[in-house]
């Protein structure tokens, strides 16, 4: 995607943010102040904005509740919170932002993953791999891709925001979209190591400019009922990956008793710029000390020695924050998934084997991967067809191959072959054309019709005022009404025969 102009920009802008920012600035604003007052019960929000990734580490930014200073200042900003909070404000020496944490959010508008590659070649070169990994549950592609310096960041876009109001002692809105968050990131890693997991769920990420946005489909917005339906299926389907071997109810115990905080509190290879690092084990570790009743004290002066004991050691005043996060009270202790995700990044495999055959009443089992299976399951069957159908096809366009080549790449038995598509069809993850029994049939997926309305949209603006505009905006209408068609799972208009449809 070529660099986007102004508008579209504020567009992004906007469709991300749901309205969530006040229209003009309350002081020094450059337009007309409408006569009526905004209805109190319209409540909005306010976002912090950095202008170097430098800022943002520091915590040196800026808040914004207009859209007015956020358009004034659009292309200078590097880093802003696409969620909302309720308030920010600046320490005592207005040298640091204040106020950006996960119970003071308003809303949430958008789940990002955020994906990291050594470096920019390496992100350029797997950027197909990228793009053909972000489907989630056959249906639900992103809004948004932003390319960053060294990857990429998905925008999952909501259709209506998530608003966070607490209930007694907790934030069940909160809680729930976090558990979406964790599950979309493990998704996406199951197909893409590169996914930073330990990304903050709703903290700072990259803002969307005119020179970063590759990839923009406004249509494919997600309501947060299909999220959630969708990442209760996945939970369920995947639990068995890293779940307690104890039939009580579970508990975080003596986590420190635990082998695993044994294994990391000795480890002194973890280094930066290796996805999940330093900052998380230090945090992960005093979770577990803090779910043990050990005292801050203690857990200062254990981890501080361990620190030191680094070989690339972390930031005191980083050291500091993340004990005084574990001990905050907001969380209960380590979670299973950063802890799975430390051992599957820093351990050699000879510690990986003592680690998933230690015998202690709370650690973990974990299931087969696929390679050490007789059998795949179905979901993965589908998750194979709809890569390669994607793979195969030239110019987004509807691939045309027979079963038995289709069973030679993939090792897949006929039965289960006619399984599987037949799955695909009648949930409407995969359109397919008939051309009678000898030939080979066509299929045509979400992804490619996503990329063939991005392909049309390009054609259209620069062919705006030629004679095929009209023919071009008539494609488009024809190729959103299928996308949404298929985003629905619209039982009764399933479309057998792609051959009507003009797909360019």
């Amino acid at each position: 995607m070529t660099n986007i102009d102004k508008n579209e920009l504020h567009n992004i802008l906007r469709l991300v943010l749901h309205n969530g920012l006040t229209e003009t600035k309350v002081k020094n604003s450059n337009k007309v102040l409408p006569l009526k007052k905004r209805n109190d019960n319209d409540k909005k929000g306010i976002i912090a904005a950095f202008r170097s990734k430098q800022d943002m580490t520091k915590a040196k930014g800026f808040t914004v509740s207009s859209y007015e200073a956020l358009f004034e200042n659009d292309n200078k900003l590097t880093h802003w919170t696409p969620n909302e909070f309720s308030w920010l404000g600046y320490t005592k020496d207005k040298h640091e932002l204040k106020g950006h944490s996960e119970h003071n959010l308003n809303q949430i508008n958008a789940f990002i993953v955020d994906v990291d590659f050594k470096d920019s070649q390496e992100r350029d070169l797997n950027k197909s791999n990228v793009m053909e990994s972000l489907l989630l549950g056959y249906v639900i592609l992103p809004t948004l891709v932003l390319k960053t310096d060294k990857g990429y960041q998905i925008y999952y876009v909501l259709k209506n925001p998530a608003f966070i109001n607490k209930k007694g002692t907790r934030y069940p809105v909160l809680e729930v979209s976090k558990m979406i968050s964790n599950n979309i990131k493990s998704a996406i890693k199951d197909s893409l190591d590169q996914v930073d997991i330990s990304c903050n769920n709703f903290g700072i990420f990259r803002i969307p400019r005119q020179d970063n946005v590759i990839y923009f489909q406004p249509e494919m917005t997600v309501n947060f009922s299909e999220l959630l339906n969708w990442s209760k299926k996945y939970y369920l389907k995947h639990k068995s990956k890293l779940t307690i071997v104890n039939k009580n109810k579970i508990s975080y115990g003596k986590q420190i008793e635990q082998p695993w905080f044994n294994w990391l509190l000795h480890k002194t290879d973890i280094k930066p710029g290796m996805g999940i690092g330093r900052h998380n084990t230090v945090l992960t570790l005093a979770l577990a000390c803090y779910s043990s009743s050990m005292s801050e004290n203690d857990c200062y002066n254990l981890l501080d020695e361990f620190n030191t004991n680094l070989k690339v050691s972390l930031d005191q005043r980083d050291l500091e924050r993340c004990i005084k996060d574990a001990y905050s009270g907001v969380y209960q202790g380590a979670s299973s998934i950063y802890i799975n995700e430390l051992i599957e990044t820093w351990a050699t495999k000879d510690e990986f084997h003592q680690l998933k055959n230690s015998k202690s009443k709370n650690w973990y089992k974990f299931a087969k991967s696929r390679k050490d299976r007789k059998y795949s399951h179905k979901h993965e069957w589908k998750q194979d067809l709809i890569k390669l159908f994607n793979k195969a096809s030239t110019n987004n366009q509807a691939v045309a191959i027979s079963t038995r080549n289709i069973q030679k790449k993939l090792g897949i038995s006929p039965s289960s072959l006619n399984r599987v598509l037949k799955s695909l069809k009648d949930n409407n993850q995969v359109i397919i054309r008939s051309s009678g029994n000898n030939q080979s049939n066509a299929y045509l997926t979400l992804y490619l019709l996503v990329k063939q309305l991005q392909s049309k949209k390009s054609q259209y603006r620069l062919n705006l005022f030629n004679s095929g505009s009209q023919q071009l905006s008539s494609e488009i209408n024809e190729l959103k009404t299928l996308i949404n068609k298929l985003k629905q799972g619209i039982k009764g208009t399933k479309i057998i025969d792609i051959g009507e449809v003009n797909t360019g």
